[in-house]
């Protein structure tokens, strides 16, 4: 909650342990009304450091979140966060939208470890939700980036903003050039024949780079009738070509493993579309508020076309045509009731369509060409959902009970070469209640606690029945018979600010249903099989400390240590079905943290600039066993310093570290150890602010 929002009887806490702060976070004790309390609020304040960064870096930052060298955002060290952008969840591709979102765009971020039933049930890994910033200066304003990194990319960012009367406009425009990513990665494989027999074992080196041309535009304008109601329309659009290459070199450690190289280049082309047309009304008592909206996101074309050629003559050559829409709709109304009490309902509709062509041609070594595979895939999921929450104040106490009944229907269909038709239909009801409650103690100590039951559905991709060749030695197949996982999420937070100093201990417990994890299997031609299946039940247990605090009148550390006990199953002999699977317990440790110096604001005839800025972070995470797949720890580190050469020009250096990752697989016929490296970058970001 943002403390303009609180009544003139409210009073609002805002934590900061230095004059220029990037993130705050909002506390506030109210004695009346109502407050959200299924969430921790983070201010963005508008400062060139701030500015500088992207949504990614911002989320680096705070507490009881952690961003994986592959760009996964995780809360509580496990479970991929769903992202949301003004609290509609949002389509299309999280982690680009993350990189190219400005802290200059966003207001506050929301995080929460455990939403309460007004926010979709999918999704295990719990919410963020970036709020943006609402454009409120007459006349014209805005910003403009350009950013370039020793990869060898450009990226180029403008965001203007005009005003007047009741009207308000925003132009959005951006594009990126270059190569985006450069990475090394190596593999010692080792294949036993399903027969029986001698292991075949090679090696792999591997140097990959990632670059791209992509372009978008979007518009949005407001009319606002009132300071009580106001209409939303956004369009967008853009598209782009990616290219990936892969050199890999295969190299036999026993004799029957003939040595070769592989030349791989994948070319994506795409193009998407987005629109959103959003109602506000906001009643003449206070909380009280009628929202609507609905918004589409289209996808007319994903084509991705994979050429591979081998140094032993061989050759394939694989295309996949899969466009897609996504359309989300929803509607909340929130009414307060007697002092202290606020009522909330609301319904969503979500659906998610996709159509697939895949069609693999093969080249052997002595030229002859065949069609390996000419597959057709239809999908789609539709949610209907409906949610009800009960806020209740009771004097310190705040009481807020939820239920939320969700009715998904998915459908699946395809044709394979040989014509053979599949299709499934599954239809589920089901209903995920929450309860949070609220102690404030004090103005300094307040203690949480909260219960929810989320899912997390299949994507179509994963019940498509074909398989799809991933390289010379891996087929991905998908697997139309997997379930959804399902989580029980039992959460207790003990927050105590004494001064500037900000600390927060949490203790959590998860049981997670039909765990999803990959399986490798061996086919006919030595080649490594995987997909999803059901696992079994994975239970983790823990707790985290966060501590924000001044170390010298110019230095601030924030730091968050995550320590929890994990139960997976793991897959140990072939044949093992994920009942019979034993439970790998593992004692893991998660910590990231920011050590941040500022400057005192230097003086000028004009206006005071602001100081220098230099951020340290760092993430580390412990390893962790999940059926097949064991992955080592991993540590990632950034050094980034901001320069103002005047109140509305800054420029910023970014150092990043990404750390190595391992990963060893130790399926029953196939074991692989795989080390991935990506390059240490330099960033350097200009950002001038306009108006």
């Amino acid at each position: 909650m943002n403390a303009t929002e609180l009544p003139l009887t409210a009073q609002a806490v805002l934590v900061t342990t230095t004059a220029d702060a990037d993130v705050i976070e909002v506390i506030a004790t109210r004695s009346t009304g109502t407050q959200a309390i299924d969430r921790r609020t983070y201010q963005v304040q508008q400062s060139p450091q701030s500015e500088q960064k992207s949504a990614t870096q911002l989320l680096r930052g705070l507490p009881a979140v952690t961003v994986t060298p592959e760009g996964e955002v995780l809360l509580l060290g496990s479970g991929n966060a769903a992202i949301y952008v003004d609290g509609h969840p949002y389509v299309g591709d999280a982690r680009q939208y993350l990189r190219t979102l400005h802290g200059s765009d966003i207001e506050r971020i929301e995080v929460l470890t455990n939403p309460s039933a007004q926010f979709s049930a999918e999704g295990t890994g719990g919410v963020i939700n970036l709020v943006l910033r609402k454009n409120r200066r007459m006349g014209w304003s805005g910003n403009a980036s350009l950013e370039s990194s020793t990869y060898g990319y450009g990226l180029v960012d403008t965001t203007l903003h005009y005003k007047r009367g009741a009207w308000s406009y925003e132009v959005k425009a951006g594009s990126n050039i270059g190569t985006m990513g450069r990475w090394n990665s190596s593999a010692l494989r080792s294949v036993e024949p399903a027969t029986g027999g001698a292991a075949t074992s090679n090696s792999q080196d591997i140097r990959s780079a990632y670059r791209g041309t992509v372009g978008r535009l979007s518009g949005k304008a407001t009319y606002a009738a009132d300071a009580r109601n106001s209409v939303t329309l956004a369009l967008g659009g853009g598209g782009g070509h990616d290219i990936n290459m892969t050199r890999t070199d295969y190299r036999g450690i026993t004799t029957d493993f003939a040595s070769f190289s592989e030349d791989r280049r994948l070319d994506s082309r795409a193009s998407f579309l987005t629109g959103e047309l959003a109602l506000d009304h906001r009643g003449a008592r206070e909380r009280e508020a009628l929202t609507a909206s609905a918004q589409v996101y289209t996808n007319p074309m994903l084509d991705d076309v994979t050429n591979a050629r081998f140094t032993n003559g061989g050759a394939f050559t694989t295309r996949l045509r899969h466009p897609s829409t996504t359309i989300d709709t929803q509607a909340g109304w929130k009414h307060p009731m007697a002092r202290g009490q606020l009522l909330a309902l609301g319904a969503t509709w979500h659906r998610d369509t996709t159509r697939q062509d895949y069609s693999l041609v093969t080249t052997a070594a002595d030229g002859t060409r065949s069609n390996g595979a000419a597959d057709h895939f239809d999908g789609s999921s539709e949610t209907l959902a409906a949610y009800a929450t009960f806020q209740q104040m009771l004097g310190a106490v705040t009481l807020e009970p939820g239920l939320r009944a969700e009715r998904n229907v998915r459908q699946v269909a395809g044709a394979s070469v040989s014509d053979e038709l599949t299709s499934a239909r599954l239809a589920r009801t089901a209903l995920f209640p929450s309860l949070h409650l609220q102690y404030l103690a004090s103005r300094r100590l307040t203690f949480t606690a909260s219960y929810s039951q989320r899912i997390e559905r299949a994507p179509l991709d994963y019940l498509r029945s074909y398989a799809v060749v991933d390289d010379a030695l891996t087929v991905f197949r998908g697997n139309p018979a997997l379930r959804d996982q399902t989580t029980q999420a039992y959460e207790g937070s003990l927050q105590y600010r004494p001064g500037k100093i900000e600390t927060n201990l949490t203790a959590f417990w998860r049981t997670t249903g039909n765990v999803w994890s990959t399986t490798y299997a061996v086919n006919a031609a030595g080649a490594s099989v995987y997909g999803y299946v059901n696992a079994g039940r994975r239970r983790t247990a823990g707790a985290q400390f966060d501590l924000s605090a001044p170390l010298l009148r110019q230095v601030k550390i924030t730091l968050s240590a995550n320590l929890f006990d994990q139960r997976n199953p793991v897959e140990t002999q072939a044949g093992m079905t994920p009942e019979s699977a034993p439970i790998a317990h593992s004692l893991r440790a998660t910590t990231s943290g920011t050590l941040e110096w500022t400057n005192q604001t230097r003086d000028s005839r004009a206006c005071p600039v602001p100081g220098d800025v230099v951020q340290l972070q760092w993430s580390y995470n412990n390893p962790q066993h999940q059926y097949q797949i064991r992955n080592a720890p991993w540590a990632e580190v950034s050094l980034a310093w901001t320069h103002s050469f005047a109140k509305t020009l800054s420029l910023s250096t970014t150092l990043l570290a990404p750390g190595r990752t391992r990963q060893d697989l130790l399926a029953p016929l196939v074991q692989q150890q795989s080390w991935r490296q990506r390059r240490p970058q330099l960033q350097v970001k200009l950002v001038k602010t306009l108006g």
